[in-house]
Order: structure tokens, then C-alpha cells, then sequence
């Protein structure tokens, strides 16, 4: 497989993750023999065994020594390796069976998790797919393959376990399937714009990384968000105002904020009151450096090295960073039986008075995060215009 950083030299140098995962020789060789059943050698995976086997190697990873940032990186490689399986395979059907040849290179992109390499248990999908500026009396017939194709792969993919986006932010939404050019017209409306939506849009976009293509197109898209942010500093503002919407981890009298959902009493949401802030601070500051990787344990790396986060600083995330995503994988591992999709719950009811600390430590590292990338760059004259 090969990686973002490697073939798509970024601007901010090596912040990319290993190309092969420190796992134990048992664990190896399970990580092995899936990637031997997603490779283009053999027949194409049954998507009931790949999941139970890839459940069970997950399984043994979280139960084993193995630290997390390289069950993210096991767990990543193998999503990728399906993913440009699963393309390949529709791609060569088209030609052999429809007689459409590819019409010209594309690039497959994912978001979110998946992007950042922070995802364990399959969650809902996030793609993206940018493909060549097609001739004038072509374009038609060139996003119609392309829409075919994003149909077929999004289909599998949800058979493999990766549930369709409630938001619609799949490749089969033409608002996240674009020749390049109109890519990067898309980029000079979002990155200036001051709605609301253009910047939930750009949130999203802001962690992307190329699965199957041609990976230069994705080098190219990110030179344009590198240009545009370096132009349109205020951006830096919405980016800021769009993580305060939501709620803080604590309130004002130092609680860990929490509400009441079905079947829990004293609900945190780890995900949006707690990894959302983490991800997003890492996000703004690595952007106003000239870091673009996707992955939050990169950035935080580069942001260390850089002098952006001192040794106290650093050690605090990746603390947060780590216990936060401790949870969320116990969470989802602990899914809700009436929609099967993960929760995002830790409910504090059931925390002893240790895990109650510990997170509340791991918050206050969020806290102080969240208060930084707003004293360092919200615009207070920009709130007159909007």
C-alpha cells in the first residue's frame, strides 16, 4: 500500500505513520493472513468472513499490549487494502462485462477517522472522489462512470460494514464527487465563504487522505488549501467559532457535562465534548504551521517539534488523546443493539471515582486546547458581520 506521505510529499515534511505496524508475531501473522484475503490474488472476499475475521484480529489487538497508535495503523492498512479492492474489482467489471473502460484518472479519498487513521471498529463511510478535467463533450459521460462506480464501491463498502453517512458525505453526492478543477472552485467558495455549512464542509475536507488513484490530484488539492489558508488567515476565525458550537467537556462549576440518553443516566459523549475539541485544536494549529497531514498523532508530533506545544503540553494530549479514544472503541465495541451503529457513550454512572478523575485530568488537556486556538485566532471585530 502505498502511503499518503511517501508518494505525496507534503509540505510539512515526514509526519506520516509506519508503513507496517509493531505488532506482536501472532497478531503479524493474523494482520497478515487478512491482508492476504483483501489482496487482488485471491477470490473476491465474502464480507461476512472478512468482518468476523477482522472483528476477531481487532478483538485480539485491543486485548493484547499493542499500543493503539499501531492497532490505528493495522486496522487503517487494512481498510485501505480493501478499499482499493474493492474499486479495482468494479473497475475491471466495467470493462470486461460493460465495455466502459476507465475514462480517465481519479483519485479515491477518504475523511474523517478513517483519514486521520484513528479508526478500530468500522464506522460510518466518509469518501470523496476527485477525477481528471474530462474534454468539454466528455464531461457527461465522465461523471456518469464515475457516479457508477462511486454507486458500486459505496454498496460494498456498506456490505463490508461501513455504513452508509447519514450526511451524505460519499462519493455518489456529487458535492463530493468533482472533476479537479471544479475541486478547486469549490475550495475558493468554502475557504472565503462565512456560512455556517461551506465551513462544516471545509471541517470535513481539512482531514482527507488519497486510498487508490493517482495521488498526485490529491498533492494538488492540498497545495490549493495550503494556498487559500495562508491567503484567507480569517478562515482561522469560523474554524474556531464552528468548535465552540459545541458543547465544552465541563460546566462552569467544573462538572464533566452530561445528559440524559436512553438506557443511560449521566451520558458524556466522548466524541463531540471531548475527541471533537482535541482534533479540531490539532487541526487549526497544524494548518497555521504548514503541517498537512491528516492524522492527529502526526500533527501532535510535528506541532512538538516544531516548538507549537511544549513537552508538558504534548504529554497532556496524547494522554487525552489516547484515554478518549480508550473509551470510544469500548463504547462502540458496545453497540447499540436497535440501529447496530456505534455510540459514543461513557456514562459516568458506572465510572468509579478513579476513571472519574482521570477523566477529568484528560479533559482539562481539551480545556486548555480549546481555550488557546480561541484566544489565538478568534477575530472579535468578526462577530460585528456575522
Amino acid at each position: 500500500m502505498t502511503s499518503f506521505n511517501s508518494d505525496m510529499a507534503a509540505p510539512a515534511g515526514p509526519c506520516g505513520t509506519p508503513d507496517d505496524p509493531n505488532l506482536a508475531p501472532e497478531l503479524y501473522g493474523r494482520f497478515q493472513d487478512i491482508l492476504n484475503r483483501v489482496s487482488g490474488e485471491q477470490a473476491f472476499p465474502d464480507p461476512e468472513q472478512l468482518k468476523e475475521h477482522l472483528d476477531t484480529f481487532i478483538h485480539h489487538m485491543l486485548f493484547s499490549p499493542t499500543d493503539l497508535a499501531d492497532i490505528f495503523t493495522a486496522v487503517s492498512f487494512i481498510h485501505d487494502r480493501l478499499t482499493a479492492r474493492i474499486i479495482s474489482h468494479h473497475i475491471s467489471v466495467f470493462k470486461t462485462r460493460d465495455q466502459r473502460p476507465l475514462p480517465g484518472p481519479f483519485c479515491w479519498i477518504s475523511m474523517g477517522s478513517d483519514a486521520r487513521q484513528e479508526q478500530v471498529v468500522r464506522t460510518d463511510q466518509d469518501n470523496a472522489l476527485i477525477y481528471g478535467d474530462p474534454p468539454l463533450s466528455e464531461e457527461n459521460r465522465w461523471d456518469a462512470y464515475f457516479a457508477d462506480l462511486a454507486r458500486q464501491v459505496v454498496t460494498d463498502l456498506d456490505r463490508f460494514g461501513f455504513a452508509l453517512c447519514k450526511g451524505d458525505v460519499m462519493a455518489t453526492n456529487p458535492q463530493w464527487r468533482r472533476s479537479l478543477t471544479r475541486w478547486q472552485q469549490a475550495l475558493d467558495q468554502w475557504i472565503g465563504s462565512t456560512e455556517p455549512a461551506d465551513i462544516r464542509i471545509l471541517t470535513i475536507l481539512l482531514d482527507f487522505r488519497p486510498i487508490h488513484g493517482d495521488f498526485p490530484m490529491a498533492q494538488t488539492l492540498w497545495e490549493r488549501v495550503s494556498g487559500l489558508f495562508q491567503e484567507n488567515p480569517v478562515v482561522n476565525h469560523y474554524l474556531t467559532r464552528d468548535d465552540f458550537l459545541f458543547s465544552s467537556p465541563k460546566t462552569v462549576f467544573g462538572r464533566i457535562r452530561t445528559h440524559r440518553v436512553q438506557g443511560c443516566r449521566a451520558c458524556f459523549n466522548i466524541k463531540t465534548a471531548g475527541l471533537a475539541h482535541l482534533i479540531n485544536a490539532m487541526r487549526i494549529l497544524a494548518l497555521n504551521h504548514g503541517i498537512f497531514c491528516p492524522s492527529t498523532l502526526a500533527r501532535m508530533a510535528a506541532l512538538k517539534d516544531r516548538g507549537v506545544l511544549n513537552s508538558d503540553e504534548y504529554d497532556q494530549s496524547l494522554d487525552a488523546f489516547y484515554h478518549l479514544n480508550r473509551l470510544k472503541i469500548g463504547s462502540h465495541l458496545n453497540r447499540d443493539r436497535h440501529s447496530n451503529l456505534p455510540v459514543d457513550c461513557a456514562d459516568l454512572s458506572r465510572l468509579s471515582k478513579g476513571e472519574k478523575k482521570a477523566l477529568k485530568i484528560v479533559l482539562d488537556a481539551v480545556i486548555h486546547l480549546q481555550k488557546r486556538i480561541h484566544r489565538t485566532y478568534t477575530m472579535r471585530w468578526m462577530n460585528f458581520f456575522n
